[in-house]
């Protein structure tokens, strides 16, 4: 198989490298979830499996970080102490939000039955149209 040449914007021509993808706006409508770390983002596909109407679950998460000490938080990244045990995770959530990727549309969630308990740092998956939440802290 040969490489196609492409040319470029200036007229020269690169063997083999494809042109740079365009840059389309995508605003983003809704409530979005807000800043947050360990959190899981996870596709949920459609009816019948299709992709096309597919929505990402993002779920928990921790919304703080916590130094070790007191005080205000350290304006360099820290430093590991014999008596420290790092950056914890804080402020864990259950916040469930779906973010529809065809609309660009965050809307805010609301698990039926038994809501998992706040959590960072866990596993998920989809099962079908669900999702399973497993481990983490919080």
């Amino acid at each position: 198989m040969q490489a196609t040449p492409t040319t470029t914007s200036s007229g020269s021509q690169n063997e083999g490298v494809s042109p740079a993808p365009a840059v389309f706006p995508f605003p983003l409508t809704g409530v979005n979830p807000g800043p947050r770390c360990g959190h899981t983002l996870t596709t949920v596909l459609g009816p019948n499996g299709d992709v096309g109407s597919a929505k990402l679950v993002l779920f928990g998460g921790a919304t703080a970080l916590e130094w070790p000490g007191k005080g205000a938080k350290p304006s360099g990244p820290p430093t590991p102490a014999p008596s420290s045990s790092g950056i914890r995770l804080a402020g864990a959530t259950q916040d469930v939000h779906i973010f529809d990727v065809r609309s660009g549309k965050w809307e805010k969630g609301v698990p039926q039955g038994d809501a998992p308990s706040p959590r960072a740092a866990h596993a998920a998956a989809a099962v079908g149209n669900m999702v399973v939440i497993q481990g983490g802290i919080g």
